[in-house]
């Protein structure tokens, strides 16, 4: 199996097709946003992720409706989507992880953005979980300031926007909302506790006979994987209305890594066993 790693110190934009509003399947021709592989977070006043070494400063930064519709030089429409998709096709089991900064300017209007980060996809089509709702792979929508009910929600093939209440996500009332465990766990002292706020997290999915999906170690969705996980690794960035605001997500560390055939059935049975002691 192919496997990845970036640190994204370097312009690695050579490894990535990049789709979005303008040239993905469900855009509306006009992408009013902007990507930046190798962008210096560090320099920006943004501490280093966890999982870098000393030194590193170099992170994959993307935003979206930069300007507001009506604006002298506005481009936006209602809703901007971009996804950077590896090229490295993955197959077999495997484990992707990767370091997400979402930045947030609470006092400014309209903080509606969503990272999406997914497995199996196609660089046809970008990520979004709302409007459009793209079938394209397994992935996760998460929001950086708890502004929706569905602040964390998954997609998969054939279910392109699992609702809350399904028993996917793995709470004892199988909600998509932030401010319920395990999220206000998680990040309890945040500016919005119950999401990561200005912070750092470590986002992991692994697929075996499922794909679960976890946040700084702990297990927050696990969906079947219906035999449909081969593909490719996309990481994206989404506001699916017409706000505007100064708000961006950081991915770092992007790892891709085998895992062996017995070691994927532990870890499908792990999580078994994470969401029955959830629901006791």
């Amino acid at each position: 199996m192919a496997q990845i790693s970036d640190s994204f110190e370097t312009d690695t934009s050579a490894n990535y097709t990049v789709v979005d509003d303008s040239n993905g399947a469900s855009g509306d021709g006009v992408f009013d946003g902007t990507i930046a592989f190798a962008y210096d977070y560090v320099a920006a006043g943004i501490p280093l992720a966890p999982r870098s070494l000393p030194g590193d400063v170099g992170g994959l930064r993307m935003t979206v409706n930069d300007t507001e519709e009506g604006e002298e030089g506005a481009t936006t429409t209602e809703e901007d989507h971009i996804t950077a998709f590896n090229n490295l096709s993955i197959a077999g089991s495997y484990r992707i992880d990767v370091d997400m900064y979402m930045g947030v300017n609470l006092g400014a209007s309209g903080t509606t953005e969503f990272a999406h980060v997914g497995v199996a996809g196609s660089s046809t089509d970008f990520l979004s979980i709302f409007t459009p709702t793209t079938d394209n792979g397994y992935y996760v929508s998460i929001t950086g300031e708890g502004g929706s009910g569905s602040d964390y929600r998954t997609s998969a093939p054939g279910n392109a926007a699992i609702p809350s209440g399904d028993p996917v996500y793995l709470n004892p009332t199988n909600t998509t909302n932030s401010a319920t465990e395990p999220y206000l766990s998680l990040y309890p002292n945040t500016e919005v506790p119950g999401s990561p706020t200005n912070i750092w997290t470590t986002l992991t999915i692994t697929v075996a006979d499922t794909v679960t999906y976890f946040l700084d170690g702990t297990p927050i969705i696990q969906v079947p994987n219906t035999g449909s996980s081969d593909g490719l690794v996309g990481l994206g960035y989404t506001d699916p209305f017409d706000s505007v605001g100064p708000n961006f997500v950081i991915y770092d560390n992007l790892t891709v890594t085998a895992i062996p055939e017995p070691t994927a059935a532990f870890l499908a049975l792990a999580g078994m066993a994470a969401l029955a002691g959830r629901r006791r």
